[in-house]
């Protein structure tokens, strides 16, 4: 897998030598990437590119706003008229 993408914060699945676990990223290391496992009983501390297996990124919060949300150019619009149900027509 590449690191381009990965950074700092971001999670990884890591196998090394057989064994599978997962760790946060603490930064770059020389040929790959320094790693903290999320398991105490694994004592890696880095990783090369070949054994990430899969890579979830951190994502921030929501920002909270006190303004109304305002409608994009290409939102749909959702007709909230009255209109009679097709079963009362007849």
């Amino acid at each position: 897998m590449r690191l381009e993408g990965i950074e700092t914060g971001d999670i990884v699945e890591v196998d090394r030598l057989g064994r599978r676990f997962h760790a946060l990223v603490s930064g770059n290391a020389p040929g790959g990437l320094a790693i903290q496992p999320l398991d105490r009983r694994v004592s890696y501390r880095s990783c090369r590119a070949r054994e990430v297996v899969t890579h979830w990124s951190r994502r921030g919060r929501p920002v909270t706003s006190t303004e109304p949300l305002k409608p994009q150019v290409l939102q749909l619009e959702l007709d909230l008229t009255d209109r009679p149900s097709p079963d009362a027509a007849g």
